[in-house]
């Protein structure tokens, strides 16, 4: 009974199942005060011996077309938010060069604790109360998977890795692929280790290890493979795609642009603020611009020229803020805001794959 409820309330929308996924934005989200062939020509007349043509014959089928690449506005994403400080997560999409409500993607009274976006933008994957559903236009809501803990999709759409926890003392990390389109579960690699124990921290920190991923979290390489990264866990895990094959990584990876000529480097001061470097290839200092807060979940956008980002910051009533901003890194401005309702984070561009690498 408890999961017939739960899949029931994914997606519904006042107009029915699935209203409110790629259709009319939702209603106004309010702010809060703490706080996305042509055809062949036809066959030519045959002439008879009296030079009479005669009828034509048939057309020739037409030729298939290939399905046109997707098109995204210029700041199209998606991204979590809440319409109010204290409500369930919901999953948003937003084009924010135009002045457009969002249009919510997925909301459940438990609220959506992580998700993934396919690098080509058309469909995603969230994570709701452990269970992975999948997020598809057109289609009603689709389970393929439960008690997942981190979700990533392969770098060609078509599949999406997800990390299931198992033990008490000690914890065993199954990585599984799972075929978006059939829902078929392969189980990729097993990692064990010792539980660890884990400390919480002052709220603005902890909202930032949240959106830069959580406790256990699944990057997808360059190189096709996977990097699983468990806090307190003695190791980082590299991860053969193919064969599953399991060794060890020095440390977490880095994001580079999708051209791979530069990345962000981040630089936390004490007094609050924090500066984002914008590095070459060679590791020199392009650019630098400072915030006032803590920035996590940086993401670049596919022609490499903006990066968007989240900025946490202490509420006068003692709550934690979060908004996103992005920073134009051709016009030498400081980032601009794109939400200022305090409950806005983990922003992805449609259409655009991430670079990391190890």
């Amino acid at each position: 009974g408890i999961v017939i409820v739960l899949m029931a309330l994914i997606f519904t929308g006042p107009d029915g199942l699935l209203a409110d996924t790629f259709g009319s934005p939702s209603p106004t989200v309010q702010p809060s005060l703490r706080a996305v062939g042509s055809v062949e020509p036809s066959v030519e007349a045959k002439s008879t011996p009296t030079a009479q043509p005669s009828s034509p014959e048939p057309e020739g089928t037409p030729k298939p077309t290939a399905t046109p690449a997707p098109e995204y506005g210029p700041l199209e994403m998606v991204y979590l938010g809440r319409p109010s400080a204290l409500a369930p997560i919901q999953l948003l999409r937003r084009d924010f060069s135009r002045r457009r409500d969002p249009n919510v993607m997925a909301q459940t009274d438990v609220g959506v604790s992580r998700y993934a976006w396919s690098p080509d933008g058309r469909y995603g994957a969230a994570i709701i109360g452990e269970r992975l559903v999948a997020i598809e236009r057109g289609r009603a809501a689709r389970a393929l998977a439960d008690g997942i803990s981190a979700v990533t999709f392969s770098l060609d759409s078509e599949t999406v890795y997800v990390v299931r926890i198992r033990g008490s003392a000690n914890d065993e990390a199954e990585v599984l692929e799972v075929a978006f389109r059939r829902g078929n579960e392969r189980r990729l690699a097993v990692v064990r280790y010792a539980r660890p124990a884990v400390a919480p921290d002052p709220p603005l920190r902890e909202a930032q290890f949240i959106d830069d991923g959580g406790q256990v979290r699944l990057y997808p390489l360059a190189d096709g493979d996977l990097l699983l990264w468990i806090l307190g866990a003695p190791e980082t895990y590299r991860i053969d795609a193919g064969d599953g094959s399991v060794s060890e990584a020095r440390r977490q990876p880095v994001l580079w642009s999708p051209d791979g000529t530069r990345r962000i480097d981040l630089r936390e001061n004490p007094n609050g603020t924090t500066d984002l470097v914008l590095r070459d290839s060679d590791g020199d200092s392009v650019a630098v611009t400072q915030v006032a807060g803590l920035v996590s979940h940086v993401r670049w956008v596919s022609s490499s020229n903006e990066i968007v980002f989240t900025l946490g910051s202490q509420s006068s009533a003692g709550g934690v803020r979060q908004d996103l901003y992005v920073w134009d890194l051709r016009d030498g401005r400081d980032p601009m805001p794109l939400t200022s309702d305090g409950v806005s984070f983990g922003a992805e561009w449609l259409g655009s794959a991430p670079n990391w690498l190890p």
